[in-house]
């Protein structure tokens, strides 16, 4: 994770096209929503950590979890930057906490009951990052669920750039440049992953592909 204002970065603006496609991305949130309330059937009391909140919600899919989970008030969330203000305002039934990235999460092991992670994952950093990213999560999380774009989509939705991401990733970081986004470029700002890549991590975890609308492999969600 990067330990700065990720969200409001002046690399990373929020434009037409992105709040547009936060719109669409609603229905997916919801149904992803779901298939986490069908998997664990939480309850009143489970206790739950959300691990890679934001600042600010200028894109309407943005802390979708805190705004629709029915049981809020048992959410612990998490993130490397500041969203003490946001929490306070509007969630303040939730507990907050802003974490540093690369190191151990402050949380005893198994604490929760489950942990969440929504397309978080391939903003951490490099594949060791990641990694340890997701083994924090599996050490304090009886059970796991996490969500990334999948990388084997043919659109890439943070640069909206289409098949050039199945390049070798130097490819593909040394395209964005020449785009005009170093920010992109950056593998600690985005780093997308294949099945193959998450198992090479987490050999034991259970990676599934979900398809937007039925028909676009959109995501990976990973559960334990």
């Amino acid at each position: 994770m990067v330990n700065y204002n990720w969200t409001q970065n002046p690399q990373n603006q929020v434009d037409t096209v992105k709040k547009f496609l936060s719109r669409l991305s609603l229905k997916v949130r919801r149904e992803q929503l779901d298939i986490l309330l069908s998997l664990y059937q939480p309850s009143p009391t489970t206790a739950v950590l959300d691990a890679g909140v934001a600042p600010a919600e200028e894109l309407a899919d943005t802390n979708y979890f805190e705004q629709h989970y029915p049981y809020a008030g048992n959410i612990t969330a998490v993130s490397v930057e500041d969203c003490r203000k946001l929490f306070k305002k509007k969630y303040p039934q939730i507990k907050f906490l802003q974490v540093a990235p690369d190191r151990s999460l402050p949380f005893k092991d198994k604490q929760f009951d489950l942990v969440t992670s929504w397309a978080t994952l391939e903003h951490v950093g490099d594949y060791q990052s990641q990694k340890y990213f997701l083994q924090e999560l599996y050490r304090v999380g009886k059970n796991v669920f996490v969500t990334t774009p999948y990388r084997g989509c043919f659109y890439e939705p943070h640069t909206g750039l289409i098949f050039l991401h199945w390049l070798p990733l130097a490819w593909f970081r040394k395209i964005c440049r020449s785009l005009g986004r170093p920010f992109w470029a950056d593998n600690r700002h985005l780093n997308p992953l294949f099945v193959k890549d998450i198992k090479k991590m987490l050999p034991n975890s259970f990676v599934r592909i979900y398809s937007t609308l039925r028909l676009i492999p959109s995501h990976l969600i990973i559960t334990a």
